[in-house]
């Protein structure tokens, strides 16, 4: 009796008011994010400001577990964070901390949605990948769409509205999500 009761709970979805705070933390945090880093890139070189921020993050974190007694990390853990940290914090980030000397921060969180069409590629061209549905593929063609609307489309492109090379750094950057993100615990 007490099992079936469980399971049942299981499927309740959640309560409205935590999904909405869930979106408004994503929205505010996140997106916060861009703006800050083009106030800072204006005052800090880029990478520089990057490789504080990270190594001060992952200083307090290392102190932190071991201080909680968690054990050091091995050889295989220390190869994993090093790939994790080359292509999420050193391209992703890097890339989009360049890029924020030269292109607005909104246009970067804009540019920055096409990551989920990145990590669909990428599953889908490894090994024994899954092939994208139809739903998928069209769910990334109308975000795609909805992007280059909110981006100004071609005409803004042909107007020098956007410089060129801060817009592919971001793409660039975002591209490297995925791969990232795989050997990410």
């Amino acid at each position: 009796m007490k099992r079936n009761r469980l399971n049942r709970e299981e499927h309740l979805p959640p309560p409205r008011g935590l999904v909405v705070a869930a979106f408004a933390a994503i929205y505010l945090i996140w997106g916060s994010t861009y703006l800050g880093i083009r106030f800072a890139v204006e005052t800090i070189p880029p990478f520089l400001l990057g490789g504080a921020r990270f190594l001060l993050a992952g200083g307090v974190l290392y102190a932190w577990l071991r201080f909680k007694g968690v054990p050091n990390p091995s050889g295989y853990h220390w190869r994993n964070a090093a790939l994790v940290g080359g292509l999420l914090l050193g391209i992703g980030n890097g890339g989009v901390n360049w890029a924020e000397q030269k292109v607005a921060s909104s246009l970067t969180a804009l540019l920055i949605a096409i990551t989920p069409l990145w990590f669909v590629l990428l599953d889908w061209l490894r090994s024994r990948g899954a092939r994208p549905s139809l739903r998928t593929m069209l769910g990334i063609v109308v975000g795609f769409g909805g992007v280059a609307m909110l981006v100004g489309g071609p005409q803004a492109m042909r107007q020098n509205a956007i410089d060129l090379a801060g817009a592919t750094a971001v793409v660039i950057a975002s591209s490297a999500c995925p791969p990232g993100s795989r050997y990410a615990p």
